[in-house]
């Protein structure tokens, strides 16, 4: 009996391990440039501006990294297509807070979206 209940634990616990490694995908490393006014980050061939700072609960699932940093987030916007926008989240510990990123050729801004930035006029 103790036999059994041990196999059936390893098999649990293989269950369980190859579920998580198939639901976890490599962050993509970003990167980021610096303008006058604003560090956009660079994703691929798409450059994301600051729009707006969001509620940490508009986060998504993480999708990256900027420049090695693992607390220099990057996260999904939920609801929305990372081609358009993305959130910035750098973890300090202290007073963390989301920046919504604009994919710089976006012209449709939803409804419930305003930004102060010129950049984005």
């Amino acid at each position: 009996m103790k036999k059994l209940k041990y196999f059936i634990s390893i098999c649990l616990m293989v269950i369980i391990l190859s579920a998580c490694s198939k639901n976890s995908q490599p962050l993509e490393n970003m990167t980021t440039q610096e303008s006058d006014d604003y560090v956009s980050i660079i994703w691929g061939d798409r450059v994301y501006v600051p729009f707006c700072a969001i509620e940490n609960g508009q986060r998504g699932a993480q999708i990256g990294i900027v420049d090695g940093d693992e607390k220099d987030q990057v996260y999904e916007y939920k609801d929305h297509s990372t081609k358009d926008w993305i959130i910035s989240f750098y973890k300090s510990g202290e007073m963390d807070s989301s920046m919504l990123m604009k994919e710089i050729n976006v012209k449709q801004i939803p409804d419930n979206l305003e930004s102060d930035y010129e950049w984005n006029n």
